[in-house]
């Protein structure tokens, strides 16, 4: 998985543990493409002071996923629901897509 798209998967999970100036840095690093120069003129930090918090929130969120692995769960059973969904009749599959859909919102 791209480090990106890894990263900000992680955000969404453990977001919510970082402090909102991390999270606020790390959303707009990883979803909005911003660069360390535009995250510290709009955050009014320097740079190496956006690159620090960058690092330790990314520390710690994998480390959340080290010790939780909702990401790694999640995605797994998604997988398996699908697979699944392709060798079943319809109202079976309807039922599964369902289920999956309530999977993605968690």
């Amino acid at each position: 998985m791209l480090e990106h798209v890894k990263m900000s998967l992680l955000a969404d999970y453990y977001g919510g543990l970082l402090t909102e100036h991390q999270l606020k840095i790390v959303r707009g690093y990883y979803d909005e493409d911003l660069s360390l120069n535009e995250l510290a003129e709009e955050t009014g930090v320097t740079r190496q002071a956006v690159y620090d918090i960058l690092r330790r929130a990314g520390d710690k969120l994998k480390d959340y996923e080290a010790k939780l692995g909702l990401v790694s769960k999640i995605t797994c059973l998604i997988s398996r629901i699908e697979t699944v969904m392709v060798s079943t009749d319809t109202k079976t599959a309807q039922t599964l897509r369902e289920i999956l859909d309530e999977v993605k919102e968690i």
